[in-house]
């Protein structure tokens, strides 16, 4: 990819052979293309590239996941290197003289590097997926891993009809093949995410979805095709098995419904809070757009079921051995073909117990490591036991197994705020039966020695953050003789019924929301719903857009929400005066209630 890049041959030698003019695509025997497809030419492509690299690219590696924002950040080069209007090499170049020309400007957008750097590691699994179909031609027609030669003996043409067709009754998968049918393109995800459902949830074999996917890639290149079809399909045996769940990803990716109502017209007047699922709202009858086709959890939670039995199996270890060699990472193999070059020892391949027969390789995570026990809740030590009952099902979903692998991993290879036997001190120090306000933050402090389990409170000695800084100064006026402690140590509160509770319960060291997205909002939102539950009057403390969003959890009509900005110093000027303490109080004893006493301890232990 170093090497000099080729120009074009001086002239073309033109062939004398007449070709009696173009055919229409009935003389072809085809149907009718009605796709919007892009220009094409060297030109073009030319463009393409040079305005990814000097406009579009800059926010590449945060906005390429969702459909929303990916059409115009991801890089839309694929199309041209599949037809030749610009080669590998060039792209590669180009991208390396960009980066060092951001790296070397000190007025560049700093995140040009990150995104740059995120597009070039992609062209390097461009060529190894391409690499891997040279190497096994066969991976086009069967399964790379033997194993699961017969995990999906049955044929559903219904399922597929309707998956293919857009009208599975999931707004985000239908929208993304209905926009496949009118552009050929859809960005990695959402790719990722349609080949999922159709042999994970729906159960289909995989060959015909990725057959009717690479008629209608408009940049279908083979080697990367059905690398991702077996790999969406978990029958490779050495990556980690990812299912994506329709409903949690269209939260995630379109969380406003704006790509869904584009692509799924019908669904144009359903509330935002009810079109991601819009079978859930009371106006779904007047919808003209099926039920969904599946339970998509159930379905998940079968395609688990099935994946785990094999995955189990003397042969499956046999297999995952096999393809692991010939399709594993040659870095990997370098890096180790250095070590024992520098006469040091190997790392060792780590393994679980044999009795489970599930192979993991290095670099390769195995999301059933935990499986066999996934039927039985993994419970917190200390829990109150009204939250061991209402959060009994979470506990046991493999959703929650997930995350604690996930978590882990995590803390093995980072330092991950708060510690872990402080994680659930929320939950712990406020039973359920005694919660009467709930306040919500976002993810615990990043800092060392800060978090220690309940939102906006730090550990008794350390430095009151600037958000609490504020919620003093707001206390200050809200309440008349409200002193603010030198602490930041809120569990006080906590033990008068006020549940402190972060969205987002663990957070790498020094990177602010690094574990979003990672399982905890489904278990927090349940907390939420729990909480919804109880028949006494509950005062919902949410601060900021973020905490505001969860309001549609909240639907009892005994309880109280009281909103506002945030206290954080950006929205210092719009949370100040919003008295939401005095609030509290007020709905507390309009209901018979006990209030609050915000005054905290001037001193606490450890400070």
């Amino acid at each position: 990819m170093g090497g000099a890049t080729l120009g074009p041959p001086e002239q073309l030698q033109s062939v004398p052979v007449s070709l009696g003019g173009p055919l229409d695509v009935s003389e072809l025997g085809l149907a009718p293309n009605t796709k919007a497809i892009p220009l094409g030419g060297r030109q073009a492509a030319q463009r393409t590239l040079e305005s990814f690299l000097t406009t579009r690219g800059v926010d590449y590696m945060r906005e390429m996941s969702s459909p929303l924002t990916a059409e115009d950040s991801c890089s839309r080069l694929s199309a041209p290197l599949v037809f030749g209007t610009l080669s590998l090499r060039e792209v590669v170049q180009a991208t390396r003289q960009r980066l060092a020309a951001v790296k070397g400007d000190p007025a560049a957008d700093p995140r040009w590097v990150r995104s740059l750097r995120s597009f070039e590691s992609r062209l390097h699994w461009h060529c190894h997926f391409m690499q891997r179909l040279e190497s096994e031609p066969a991976m086009e027609f069967r399964n790379l891993n033997r194993a699961f030669d017969d995990l999906r003996p049955e044929w559903n043409q219904e399922h597929f009809d309707r998956w293919a067709a857009g009208q599975t009754g999931y707004p985000l998968q239908d929208a993304c093949m209905r926009m496949l049918a009118q552009t050929g393109w859809l960005n990695f995800r959402m790719r990722a995410m349609t080949i999922s459902f159709s042999s994970q949830l729906l159960w289909l074999h995989w060959r015909v979805p990725g057959e009717f996917l690479a008629h209608h890639w408009l940049d279908n290149e083979p080697g990367i095709h059905w690398a991702q079809v077996q790999m969406q399909s978990s029958t490779v045996g050495i990556n980690r098995v990812r299912i994506y769940n329709p409903i949690k990803q269209a939260r995630d990716q379109d969380p406003t419904g704006d790509f869904i109502r584009r692509w799924v017209p019908e669904l144009a007047d359903v509330p935002t809070d009810f079109i991601h699922a819009p079978w859930e709202w009371s106006g779904a009858s007047r919808l003209k757009y099926p039920a969904p086709i599946v339970n998509a959890e159930r379905a998940i939670r079968a395609a688990k079921a099935r994946i785990t039995a094999v995955r189990e199996t003397a042969f499956f270890e046999e297999e995952a051995r096999r393809v692991y060699a010939l399709h594993g990472s040659r870095k990997k193999a370098v890096v180790r073909a250095e070590r024992r070059a520098l006469g040091l020892p190997e790392k060792p391949v780590r393994q679980v117990r044999r009795s489970s027969r599930v192979l993991i390789m290095a670099g390769q995570p195995n999301l059933f490591d935990a499986i066999p026990g996934a039927s039985r809740p993994v419970m917190p030590a200390g829990l109150p036991e009204s939250w061991r009952v209402a959060l009994a099902a979470e506990f046991a979903a493999p959703s929650f197994h997930a995350l604690k692998d996930f978590l882990v991993e995590e803390r093995r290879t980072h330092t991950v705020y708060p510690p872990a036997p402080d994680v659930f001190n929320a939950l712990r120090l406020t039973p359920l039966e005694n919660v009467r306000v709930l306040i919500l933050g976002q993810d615990p402090y990043h800092g060392a020695g800060q978090a220690h389990g309940l939102s906006f409170s730090v550990r008794p000695g350390v430095r009151v953050p600037p958000s609490l800084q504020n919620i003093y100064k707001e206390l200050q006026t809200d309440l008349p003789g409200f002193t603010p402690p030198r602490h930041g140590d809120l569990r006080a509160w906590a033990e008068q019924g006020v549940l402190l509770l972060n969205a987002v319960l663990t957070v790498r060291a020094g990177e602010a929301n690094s574990h979003a997205g990672k399982g905890w909002e489904g278990f927090t939102d349940a907390v939420i719903r729990a909480v919804n539950a109880k028949p006494g009057r509950v005062v919902f403390v949410l601060w900021g857009a973020y905490a505001r969003k969860k309001a549609k959890l909240i639907t009892g009509r005994q309880h109280v929400i009281i909103e506002s900005a945030h206290p954080s110093p950006l929205s210092m000027a719009r949370f100040m005066g919003s008295r939401p303490f005095s609030k509290v109080n007020a709905a507390l004893e309009e209901a018979g209630e006990a209030p609050i006493d915000w005054q905290l301890p001037l001193k606490v232990e450890g400070d």
